[in-house]
Order: C-alpha cells, then sequence, then structure tokens
C-alpha cells in the first residue's frame, strides 16, 4: 500500500473516525478500510528484545483482499494460524487465531494509540472468570513491525506484557539464499486439487478433491506442505517438510499424516521434472516408492505417487494442482 493511504488508515483507526461508506463499489474488498493491514503483509522473521528468534510469519491478504492470513511457525516448529476480516455492520476487524495444539483465541479491534492496529479479547481463566487479552502492532519509521501480547487481570486497570516480538524482514544474506534452494519454488503457492486413486483391489479409478498450500519457511531454508483432501475414501490430510541439502546435493523431504504413517524421500532434478524416492518399511519392505512431478507450469502441476518392486512402476494416485485463484 502506498505509504499515504497507509497513514491515512492508521490514523483514521487510531481516532475512531467511521469511514463513511464501508461497503465498496459493487460488494468487494477494495475501499481503504480493508487495507488497514497493508503494512503488516510480508515474510517475516520474529525476534525478541535480546535478538533471539522466536519464530517466522507469513501475512497474506487472502479471498481478493477480503481478509488478512497470518501463519506463524515459532522457532520450535510450532505452528498456528489467524484469519483477519473487516466487519461490514460493526465497521471493525475481527481476528480469529488457532493453535495446531487446540488453543485460540477471538478479538476485535479496539480504540488503537496513533500509528497501531490494535485487537483485544476475553480468554477464560482456569479458576474462573476472564482474563482481558489484546495485541497491538506499530509501524516503526525503520519499517520493521512491534507486536505486544498484554493480558489484564483488574477488568482494564493494568496490562503487563505476556510477549513481545520484532517483526523484520528475512535477510537477503541468509544461508539459504543460493539458488540451490530454489529447487522446489515452482510447488510454492495455494492450490486446488483433483486426485485419482486407485481402489483398494486396483481395478478401479476413484476421484476425490482437496487443497494443498506450499511455502518457503524458516528464511527460506525449508520449505512446508499443508495437503487437505475429501478422499478417496475418507477425509485425510498431512503435512511434508523439504530441505535442500547442500553436502550431498540433494533434497529430503519428511511426511507426515494423520493416519499415523510417515515417509522420508530424497531426490532432486530430474529430466522428466522433480522426483522425490524412498523405500519405507514395515509392510511395504521391498517396494520402492516415489512420487514425480511433471508437466510443470506457472499454474499448473501434474503429480503421480508411484510403487515399484523392482520392475516397472505402477501409478497408485494421480494428482492435478490448479492455482487456486485461477481454479474455475
Amino acid at each position: 500500500m502506498r505509504p499515504l493511504l497507509m497513514t491515512a488508515a492508521l490514523a483514521a483507526c487510531a481516532s475512531g473516525r467511521q469511514a463513511a461508506a464501508p461497503f465498496a463499489a459493487g460488494g468487494g474488498c477494495a475501499a481503504p478500510e480493508y487495507h488497514v493491514l497493508d503494512f503488516w503483509l510480508g515474510e517475516w522473521e520474529v525476534r525478541d528484545a535480546a535478538g533471539s528468534l522466536q519464530g517466522t510469519n507469513r501475512i497474506a491478504a487472502d479471498l481478493s483482499g477480503c481478509a488478512v492470513r497470518e501463519s506463524w511457525t515459532d522457532a520450535k516448529g510450532g505452528r498456528g494460524e489467524s484469519t483477519f476480516f473487516y466487519d461490514r455492520a460493526a465497521r471493525r476487524w475481527k481476528q480469529v487465531w488457532i493453535t495446531e495444539g487446540g488453543d485460540w483465541k477471538e478479538k476485535a479491534q479496539v480504540e488503537t494509540p496513533p500509528g497501531a492496529v490494535r485487537f483485544q479479547g476475553e480468554l477464560p481463566r482456569p479458576g474462573g472468570g476472564t482474563v482481558l487479552d489484546r495485541t497491538t502492532l506499530t509501524l516503526l519509521e525503520d519499517g520493521r513491525v512491534r507486536q505486544r501480547i498484554e493480558q489484564s487481570k483488574d477488568g482494564g486497570k493494568t496490562w503487563p506484557a505476556s510477549w513481545e516480538g520484532l517483526y523484520s524482514r528475512p535477510s537477503a544474506a541468509s544461508p539459504c539464499a543460493a539458488r540451490e534452494f530454489d529447487g522446489l519454488d515452482f510447488w510454492l503457492g495455494d492450490w486446488r486439487v483433483d486426485i485419482k486413486g486407485r481402489s483398494p483391489d486396483g481395478a478401479a479409478w476413484q476421484e476425490a478433491h482437496g487443497t494443498n498450500r506450499v511455502r518457503k519457511i524458516l528464511g527460506g531454508c525449508a520449505v512446508l506442505e499443508s495437503f487437505e483432501a475429501d478422499g478417496p475414501g475418507s477425509l485425510w490430510a498431512g503435512n511434508s517438510l523439504s530441505q535442500y541439502l547442500p553436502g550431498e546435493k540433494r533434497w529430503r523431504q519428511i511426511w507426515v499424516d494423520d493416519q499415523g504413517s510417515w515417509l522420508a524421500f530424497t531426490g532432486g532434478r530430474t529430466g522428466e521434472g522433480f522426483v522425490l524416492q524412498t523405500e519405507p518399511q514395515g509392510s511395504a519392505a521391498g517396494k520402492t516408492m516415489r512420487m514425480v512431478f511433471h508437466d510443470i507450469r506457472a499454474d499448473h502441476i501434474s503429480w503421480r505417487w508411484e510403487r515399484s518392486d523392482g520392475a516397472a512402476w505402477t501409478p497408485m494416485l494421480l494428482i492435478e494442482y490448479r492455482r487456486a485463484a485461477a481454479a474455475k
């Protein structure tokens, strides 16, 4: 967002003035009030006051600018997600936050100090009652953002800080800035996926649909995949973490899913596209599995999962990727 527009949006928020027309022409989300969080968009490294890395955060506009999605990964790998949206009726932003541990918060925009945006809500206390919980995002003069989380147990009289982090853009001098670390960049983004999987008897193909979100994390040193599908069969989901190993000049990926299985792969670019292969243990011992990315284009990828007992490769699962924004 242009600096003047951002300043005006923050100032309007700080003073409590309401926009004259909360609805954009045609019911869209292009009006200035939908850009209050634009200063926070992007990829960030988050550190405490002593400079220790607390985690990484990706803030992205979503749904044609009608929402903002926060994707947080702490320094130990723990994850949380927020969705922010502008409530047209109440004329204020709201936030819903949830972690992979099941913790959640709901907050709404409240009166804001100059140059900042503040969200506040209530959290239940283990011993009964509630505690006020608020988050303040402040744009600093050097382009960094300060996030301060405070809680009040006395109805808002005092607000001791429970957490504070400084957001900085990842340095271009990242140890993972070399071109070799960009080998999976073709896969990055939000995707809709069409799936075909062999039936248990192998005689027919079953169809399903899902989504896959793939992004770089940890300053570009790893690629995180978040996959969900409605079949074949029952609902299933899984995550993978991929990393380039410079000493071995190949990629390594670990996949874990909600079926209780995990697999480790290694591989990289081939004449066919991008191939990751492994030899799983247990009941599948002796059978080699691989995934093959091929027909790689800007808005489309074909993917197949294959199995081999040492002879030919047999396709078991086929996926067609299409960029979510381009999906019909």
